[in-house]
């Protein structure tokens, strides 16, 4: 019986070592994308828990919808108001130096991953969490979803002008209005950038 020769002119067939390089290879992609999923839904867990904490805090009441098919991730009672809320996390783009946080929908089909626009009606506020600097961007539905699908965040001092985005940072005020003004839906909300302040919810409560 003839044996093929493993060097030489006549070397063994490459197909079944290919073969098993590109099976390891795309077991490694599996692995990495299995990791980066559960890294997603970890990041996602600790946006939420920051906000549900904040809320807290300020002895807003909170809810938490049965499973994720809702288009919102909880819910604070303010001022006897039931105010959806939607948690984004953002994340670092070194090329810009800005914060991102993706304004679209992100569903799962089959291990699929779709995205798609938001609807005016499925929530009242999103929060942008910026995990590094522990802080909220406070975005009113019809504010978040007029973006496209990436909000940038700035917190580069160096920049001198500051996009839109920065009215929103920390602007929890925005949910005190909106709760406090119920009987008057027709009211503009105003961002104030300097954050929550105590006297807000004083004269919220007048």
């Amino acid at each position: 019986m003839h044996n093929p020769k493993v060097s030489g002119s006549n070397p063994l067939p490459a197909t079944k070592f290919e073969a098993l390089d590109s099976f390891e290879s795309e077991a490694s992609k599996l692995l990495k994308g299995a990791q980066n999923l559960l890294d997603t839904k970890l990041v996602g867990d600790i946006a939420e828990q920051a906000a549900v904490l904040y809320a807290l805090k300020q002895g807003w009441g909170v809810l938490k919808p049965v499973g994720d098919r809702l288009p919102y991730d909880l819910v604070f009672d303010v001022l006897g108001r039931l105010v959806k809320i939607q948690v984004k996390s953002a994340w670092f783009d070194e090329p810009s130096g800005n914060y991102v946080v993706d304004n679209r929908r992100t569903k799962t089909n089959r291990r699929v991953m779709l995205r798609e626009p938001y609807q005016l009606t499925d929530f009242d506020f999103a929060l942008a969490y910026v995990g590094n600097l522990d802080l909220f961007y406070v975005f009113p539905a019809e504010i978040f979803i007029s973006y496209g699908s990436e909000i940038h965040l700035v917190e580069a001092e160096k920049r001198q002008r500051k996009p839109r985005s920065n009215e929103y940072r920390n602007a929890w005020n925005l949910i005190l209005q909106f709760s406090s003004l119920r009987t008057q839906p027709e009211v503009a909300l105003q961002p104030i950038s300097i954050g929550f302040q105590e006297d807000d919810l004083a004269i919220a409560n007048q």
